[in-house]
């Protein structure tokens, strides 16, 4: 999913818990993973050639959606700090969950258990109309509650 939909989730799960940083670094800081790949392959401050990479649904630089994007790492980060501040860290860790759900119904390269290669790609076009109606619906959500 592309960022909104990362952003919005962050914010349903901030107004409905209260804790809107916490949701909102839990939901969009696993996309780190895409950063170091623009900044290895110099491309972070290439504007242009930056957008064609984030709006296409092919990762011409390989792993974009890697470590963080695993739910191995989503469990192992999620326990260290649910152990450290338990509301605080169901927060995060839900927020983070969101992430790699959403991450899961497009059809962009994802490996869910990474650093196992198992690809896995939903159903939703990224960067489509299918996904800017998920978004939509997203934003709607968080004006009703």
């Amino acid at each position: 999913m592309f960022f909104f939909a990362h952003l919005l989730a962050g914010l349903i799960i901030g107004k409905l818990s209260g804790s809107y940083l916490v949701a909102l670094i839990g939901a969009l800081f696993v996309d780190l993973d895409h950063l170091i790949i623009y900044i290895k392959h110099k491309i972070i401050l290439k504007p242009k050639k930056l957008w064609r990479i984030i709006i296409n649904h092919r990762d011409p630089y390989g792993f974009q959606r890697n470590f963080l994007h695993s739910f191995i790492s989503w469990a192992i980060i999620s326990v260290i700090i649910l152990i450290i501040n338990f509301n605080l860290g169901a927060v995060f860790s839900l927020a983070y969950l969101t992430h790699l759900v959403f991450d899961l119904v497009d059809n962009a390269d994802f490996y869910p258990f990474y650093p196992f290669k198992w690809n896995v790609k939903g159903p939703i076009k990224y960067f489509s109309k299918g996904e800017m109606i998920f978004t939509l619906i997203l934003l709607a959500i968080f004006v009703l509650i």
